[in-house]
């Protein structure tokens, strides 16, 4: 079943100051952590450190602080990435703006969501993971096989025999290169449209 349209409650949101330090949460911020993340995101674990100890590969730090340094500018970034559900896939758009008179506000809106057989990989709530880490891209919810190729999680759930371990791997988020080029072409665009204004 397809969502075009999202309830207000999907909206979450959350704003960083001139340090990059998260300085409030909001929306729906603290229902979705708790039923995707079991509250490691909650307000009273995130507000008051760095945007940047939730981020961990170094070239989606990269992308992400080229954002912010456009938003400074006066610049609005907007992209699409999916933030999936075991149970369900969820494409959501993101929408980073300045906030006068020092901060930057991420918006984070769900733009669709199809629910889908459960992908016990995803499952937050899943404990006593083994050391062997999965990568999968935070834009397009892929995963990297270990030929470098990228592939719908559930074909690397086969492909792997994942299911016939007697433990699940552990994930880690990156980015994978299709998406890191989509970014940046997305991101040269509304700065060329931005200067001929």
């Amino acid at each position: 079943m397809m969502s075009e349209s999202a309830p207000p409650q999907t909206v979450l949101h959350y704003r960083i100051d001139d340090a990059d330090r998260i300085t409030s949460v909001g929306g729906a911020w603290c229902g979705f952590a708790q039923e995707n993340d079991g509250g490691r995101v909650a307000p009273e674990n995130v507000v008051g450190r760095p945007l940047w100890d939730f981020i961990c590969d170094v070239t989606t730090i990269e992308l992400y602080r080229q954002m912010v340094k456009r938003a400074r500018a006066g610049q609005v970034v907007k992209f699409h990435y999916r933030c999936d559900a075991p149970d369900r896939r969820r494409l959501f758009r993101m929408t980073i703006a300045p906030v006068p008179p020092a901060e930057i506000e991420f918006v984070s809106e769900l733009r669709r969501e199809e629910m889908r057989p459960k992908v016990m990989l995803l499952d937050a709530e899943l404990r006593n993971r083994s050391e062997e880490f999965v990568r999968i891209c935070s834009w397009c919810e892929k995963a990297a096989l270990p030929d470098g190729r990228w592939a719908p999680l559930e074909v690397v759930v086969e492909a792997q025999g994942l299911l016939q371990k007697e433990r699940m791997p552990s994930l880690t988020h990156g980015i994978c290169e299709h998406c890191k080029q989509r970014l940046l072409r997305q991101m040269n665009v509304a700065r060329v449209k931005r200067d001929a204004n």
